[in-house]
C-alpha cells in the first residue's frame, strides 16, 4: 500500500507531507483506562495527554492501535509487546504493527513517543513511512509540537515539530503554494511561439 507521504527527509528533520488523512469529526472519544486497550483510530479518537507510561502498537494500514497496560510507579517490566498483542484479541499479524512506548510525566509534560525497535535513518522506506504515519496519527490525537520523539531518523531525541509541522504551518504552506500556482502563467498563456 503506497504511503500518503513521499520523499521523507530521513535525517528526522523537516519531513515533507504530501497528503493528509481527513479527520473524521464523527469519531467517538475512547476513554483511557489502565488495562490493555484496542482502539480503532478510524472510528475513535483519544488524548495522548491522558497516558502516563505504556506500550503502543499501531497498524497504519488498518488504523488498529493497541495500548498495553498502564505502568504506574513501577520500573519493573511485567509483560511484552508480543504478550499484550496476543491478549488484546486482534487477528492482525504482529509484524504489521509499529511498536514503542508512549506517555507523559512531570519531566515530559507534552509527552514522549519512543519507537522500539528504533526507526533509524537507514530503515527500509516502507517501515520509515509507516512510522511517520504513526506520528501523524498521534499528532491527530493530542501530540503537541513539544512532544519528544525518540529513536526516529538520525536524531535520537527531537520535538515532534521538527518532523511534522504544526497544523497552522501546514495550512500556511498550502496557501502559499496555491497563491504561487495562481501567479504562474498557464502553458497556453505563458509560452510564446518562437520567431521564424
Amino acid at each position: 500500500m503506497p504511503s500518503r507521504f513521499a520523499a521523507i527527509n530521513r535525517d528526522g528533520m523537516g519531513a515533507r507531507r504530501c497528503g493528509r488523512r481527513p479527520i473524521n469529526t464523527d469519531r467517538a472519544k475512547a476513554g483511557i483506562n489502565d488495562s490493555i486497550m484496542l482502539i480503532d483510530t478510524k472510528k475513535q479518537v483519544f488524548d495522548i495527554q491522558e497516558i502516563q507510561n505504556r506500550r503502543f502498537m499501531y497498524n497504519p494500514r488498518s488504523g488498529a492501535l493497541i495500548f498495553g497496560a498502564q505502568y504506574k510507579n513501577s520500573k519493573k517490566i511485567i509483560s511484552s509487546h508480543a504478550a499484550e498483542h496476543g491478549a488484546c484479541g486482534t487477528k492482525e499479524p504482529y509484524d504489521d504493527f509499529i511498536r514503542g512506548w508512549i506517555g507523559t510525566s512531570p519531566k515530559y509534560k507534552e509527552g514522549v513517543i519512543h519507537f522500539a525497535p528504533n526507526i533509524g535513518k537507514d530503515s527500509p522506506a516502507e517501515l520509515f513511512n509507516r512510522a511517520f504515519d504513526t506520528l501523524t496519527m498521534f499528532r491527530e490525537n493530542g501530540a503537541k509540537d513539544g512532544t519528544v520523539i525518540r529513536a526516529f531518523g538520525a536524531v535520537w531525541e527531537q520535538p515532534l515539530s521538527n518532523i511534522i509541522p504544526a497544523p497552522s504551518v501546514l495550512r500556511r504552506l498550502e496557501q502559499v503554494k496555491a497563491e504561487a500556482g495562481r501567479r504562474e502563467p498557464s502553458a497556453k498563456q505563458g509560452k510564446k511561439e518562437p520567431e521564424r
